[in-house]
């Protein structure tokens, strides 16, 4: 199933929608596990416990945060003028670069957008070092949405 989540969004319109849906396992009780990567929420990371009302609609919207799992979540956009290879490449690269880190990632239907999970027992501090690299470098630019490790 799905779970809603209301975005607020800036004023240059970012992130470019108002509402994300995030599948979710039902729990009980108007509990439900994230299972899936947030490309644009923040404050939620997979695997954490929400509690969920269904609205109106029959559609189920997020009430709050009710128990953090230990994982974080950051957000890549590849830079168009990095390179010479396709945008579909250096994603395809660039996320089997981050699974060698013990991190999962998801491509967004924006070209070049990926969400990447850091699960508990991955070195944080290794994934985030090696994204500031990349940054510097002009490759990407990367956002710590949700951070749970120390």
């Amino acid at each position: 199933m799905k779970v809603l989540f209301e975005l607020a969004r800036s004023a240059d319109g970012y992130p470019p929608a108002t509402t994300e849906s995030l599948w979710a396992i039902e729990l009980g009780g108007g509990r439900y596990q994230i299972d899936s990567i947030p490309f644009f929420v923040t404050g939620v990371s997979c695997f954490d416990i929400v509690s969920a009302t269904r609205n109106a609609d029959g559609v189920f919207c997020c009430s709050g945060l009710l128990e953090e799992k230990g994982h974080s979540t950051i957000r890549v956009i590849l830079l168009d003028n990095a390179g010479s290879e396709s945008i579909e490449t250096r994603s395809k690269e660039l996320r089997s670069v981050l699974k060698t880190r013990g991190c999962s990632t998801e491509q967004s239907h924006i070209p070049g957008l990926i969400s990447l999970d850091v699960p508990p027992e991955a070195d944080f501090q290794d994934v985030r070092s090696f994204l500031q690299k990349g940054s510097e470098s002009g490759l990407w630019d990367y956002e710590e949405a949700t951070v749970a490790h120390p």
